[in-house]
């Protein structure tokens, strides 16, 4: 459980998180007009009281069992089960809101607990996963109510002393009758309590609903606010650099809007930097699809032409309808740089392996029309410093194959500029100083001579 294990070593009622968050929160929900999030809360509610009837009158054994079973891991395995049996209740009595309150209520519910139990929210929302699917399995194949709850009771029984997803029982098995016999009593006043929290917040929800009849133009401008604060939200998640989240959200956006180029192109880079190549191709080609006329996808798929698949002519290819396109953006111009710039040390480095030294020293197309990319990059930004400092080492690999004097000079000249521009790198530092020196020794053998 990390560095916060501590927190939650033993499951007893006062190291729950989860009930006192939820004894705060139950005082703010409206319960006579509930949304999704009044409904999300009425079933931690409920799973948190699970287990505190069966305490009233019962023997001390019973009692001391209890103490083990009324924290976040076993509330976690109690709203499962609960939500279980909402969306059952909700396919067959209310079909229409179905997918209205469990999408965002199972959202609720893994945030809730994969942020008190300090796990991470893959995890917590396969556990959950999985546990639905057994449910349904098992309700599938005719098992009853009551085969179910013995399923919901052995993996009550795996969270004793917070023992969140065990797979097996404790050994002590002199000890599972009592848990048995406290777990059994517990669930049966927890179905009268389910009923008359959380299914009759979810009646009146789906009543009140009922009664807005909403047509289908006021529907279309509502899912399309839902969708801009979606967008809105995705790109707040890729400020912070959370791809995966934020894919998520994106995912959404696309779903309910598959013509949406903007949050196609996000999606893509979004996969870009969790080494996606593949995925993040195929949203910039779909983007592309949806409005060719925009160089934003061309650039990004040819970045992944160039980085993830070394495809050199598609890559070409996709950089040039970028320039083509947005004649006036430096990064179009970049991206391509970037790839006569490999294409040209790709060759250089076959010509030092082959130790020809004609072939290593020539000027290549290659290199000239990188060297001309960057410099129209730094003419429209002369703020780039990355262009300065890829155009200073060509300049560089040249001249050392060279001895070019003006080579050199423009590569001092190019690293001089990055640095002004803040571009502070020990490795460009000694590059300067390599060429300087260079420069400094042809000098002076021109002067001997």
């Amino acid at each position: 459980m990390g560095i916060f294990s501590w927190l939650f070593s033993k499951n007893t009622e006062n190291n729950s998180q989860v009930r006192k968050w939820v004894a705060e929160e139950i005082k703010m929900v409206d319960i006579l007009s509930p949304d999704t999030y009044a409904i999300f809360v009425a079933i931690i509610q409920a799973a948190v009281q699970w287990g505190k009837y069966s305490t009233r009158e019962q023997e001390d054994e019973l009692l001391e069992v209890s103490k083990h079973y009324l924290g976040d891991a076993t509330i976690f395995e109690i709203a499962c089960y609960t939500y279980y049996r909402l969306e059952e209740w909700l396919n067959k009595n209310q079909p229409a809101f179905t997918v209205a309150i469990t999408i965002p209520v199972s959202k609720l519910i893994v945030e809730k607990f994969y942020t008190s139990l300090y796990l991470e929210q893959e995890q917590v929302n396969r556990v959950f996963q999985e546990q639905l699917a057994a449910y349904k399995t098992m309700a599938g194949a005719g098992k009853n109510i009551v085969e179910i709850q013995l399923a919901l009771e052995e993996q009550i029984m795996m969270t004793k002393d917070d023992k969140f997803n065990n797979k097996q029982l404790s050994v002590e098995r002199s000890s599972l009758v009592l848990d048995s016999q406290y777990i059994k009593r517990s669930l049966d006043e927890y179905e009268e309590v389910m009923g008359t929290t959380v299914i009759a917040s979810v009646k009146e929800y789906c009543s009140q609903n009922a009664k807005q009849q909403v047509s289908p133009s006021q529907q279309q401008k509502k899912g399309e606010l839902q969708g801009q604060q979606d967008y809105i939200f995705a790109m707040a998640l890729v400020a912070q650099q959370d791809w995966h989240r934020a894919c998520k959200v994106l995912t959404k956006v696309i779903a309910d809007n598959p013509e949406h180029y903007d949050a196609l192109v996000q999606r893509g880079l979004c996969y870009a930097a969790l080494q996606q190549a593949v995925d993040a191709e195929q949203d910039f080609t779909r983007a592309i699809a949806i409005n060719p006329e925009k160089s934003d996808a061309y650039l990004h798929r040819g970045k992944c032409n160039h980085r993830g698949f070394r495809q050199r002519e598609k890559a070409l290819a996709d950089y040039c309808e970028a320039i083509r396109l947005a004649p006036g953006s430096a990064a179009g111009y970049f991206g391509r740089g970037e790839l006569y710039d490999d294409i040209a040390l790709c060759d250089e480095k076959i010509a030092q392996e082959k130790n020809d030294q004609t072939a290593y020293a020539a000027v290549s197309p290659e290199f000239l029309a990188a060297i001309d990319d960057y410099s129209k990059v730094i003419a429209l930004e002369p703020e780039y410093d990355a262009a300065y400092v890829n155009r200073a080492l060509l300049y560089t690999r040249k001249a050392r194959a060279t001895h070019n004097a003006q080579f050199i000079s423009n590569a001092i000249a190019d690293f001089e500029k990055a640095m002004q521009l803040e571009r502070t790198n020990g490795y460009l530092y000694k590059q300067q100083d390599d060429m300087q020196e260079l420069l400094d020794q042809i000098n002076a053998t021109a002067g001997q001579a």
